[in-house]
């Protein structure tokens, strides 16, 4: 995705939670964590008032970056941020920490990104907008799926992207009359999601 407006204040608020809590966009198509300068001293601040010091240093060489913004922007520095991340079940809030490169003169948000998800086992439920941070032990998720699950394999491009390969046909084979095609564009929002965009599944 692409975090552009040319009016800055709409841009900073649509990517905000409504009642002004701080947040991060889990951002798989993002290979490295990335934000704005706004964004971690927003954060950097909420941290620094509930007791926990955040830092930062310069990078050896600045972050070239572009497609998050108005066109190529640098990122100077590393901030590492204090976070703090509430469970379910009422469990005290997780406490950690970020590391993530800056973006000077930027409203762009906090993006968690690829490799930070695979390094912490990350699952992504998108059914029920869970994000579970799995414990060191082995698993078996297609045990608990249930029965008519289509399980895909996705790939790491060369960029280190996540990909999901989708032109696997099978020469000679053609789809059967009573197969149900996958349908991934979808012309209403799926409950709950509003109706902003013409593309959600």
């Amino acid at each position: 995705p692409t975090y552009m407006s040319h009016d800055r204040e709409y841009y900073h608020v649509r990517t905000q939670l409504a009642d002004g809590r701080q947040s991060i966009i889990i951002d798989p198509g993002s290979v490295g964590n990335l934000c704005g300068d706004r964004w971690a001293k927003a954060v950097a601040q909420e941290a620094a008032r509930n007791g926990y010091t955040p830092s930062y240093e310069r990078r050896d060489r600045p972050l070239s970056v572009s497609g998050v913004g108005h066109g190529s922007q640098k990122a100077p520095y590393n901030c590492q941020l204090p976070i703090a991340l509430q469970p379910l079940a009422g469990k005290r809030p997780v406490i950690g920490s970020v590391k993530i490169p800056a973006v000077t003169d930027s409203d762009l948000p906090g993006l968690l990104g690829l490799v930070s998800l695979m390094k912490n086992r990350a699952v992504l439920d998108f059914n029920t907008l869970t994000l579970y941070f799995l414990g060191p032990g082995d698993y078996k998720l297609e045990e608990a799926l249930p029965p008519g699950t289509d399980s895909f394999k996705c790939e790491q491009a060369p960029s280190g992207h996540l990909v999901l390969p989708c032109c696997s046909f099978k020469k000679d084979e053609k789809p059967r009359e009573d197969e149900q095609p996958l349908t991934l564009l979808a012309r209403s929002a799926p409950p709950g999601l509003g109706t902003g965009s013409s593309c959600y599944q």
